[in-house]
């Protein structure tokens, strides 16, 4: 092998382990962990959103099995996919993972996509993601599965983030997301984007349309 092509695997191999584990930093953040009197101040804000949220999706299951016409159902279905893929395909393995690329059509697609889906936008969600997976379970972690299950899932989106979060994750290297233009617009204009595409385009296509 030529001295080009070594530089050449040791750079692939450095793009593929970009998100390994720092493991003697996660040795030590489980060792501090046991010392840890660190209580979490419940984010209201979050707490009466998500509130508001499963019990609009109650009201919308009632009105998709007892109201709802079949295109509306199908429809409803469809943008299911469609959020799912802005973060799967989207925030989780194009942008956190960095595990394929895409052209400017796709990306945005996919940025849209993620705005219906209404998880934050993708650089706070991949930064996130990136966070959990070079410390996974500590306090570094966002969703920590030492703090149990109900927190993993979904319990750490209502309270404040633990100092470790923001300690470390200002380590992470967030150059390629701030890179993208797409991403930049999407940050600056992630209310409106949301508003739109999570609640007004999909309210007005099966009132307007049929």
């Amino acid at each position: 092998m030529t001295e080009t092509e070594t530089v050449a695997v040791r750079k692939i191999k450095n793009e593929e382990q970009f998100l390994e584990a720092e493991l003697d930093e996660v040795r030590q953040l489980q060792e501090s962990a046991k010392n840890d009197d660190f209580k979490a101040d419940l984010v209201w804000r979050n707490i009466i959103l998500f509130a508001a949220l499963h019990f609009g999706a109650l009201v919308g299951l009632y009105q998709l099995i007892f109201v709802a016409k079949w295109p509306t159902v199908l429809f409803s279905f469809l943008g299911w996919i469609i959020s799912g893929l802005g973060i799967t395909a989207g925030a989780h393995r194009l942008w956190a993972h960095r595990s394929y690329k895409a052209r400017w059509p796709a990306r945005l697609t996919l940025m849209l996509a993620n705005c219906m889906a209404f998880q934050n936008d993708v650089i706070e969600w991949a930064r996130d993601h990136r966070c959990h997976h070079k410390w996974t379970d500590t306090h570094a972690d966002p969703h920590n599965m030492n703090r149990g299950i109900f927190f993993s899932h979904v319990g750490w989106l209502l309270v404040r983030k633990h100092p470790e979060i923001r300690r470390r994750g200002a380590k992470l290297d967030l150059s390629d997301l701030f890179a993208d233009p797409i991403l930049r617009f999407q940050r600056r204009f992630y209310l409106p984007l949301v508003a739109m595409f999570c609640f007004v385009i999909p309210t007005a296509i099966p009132v307007y349309g049929w």
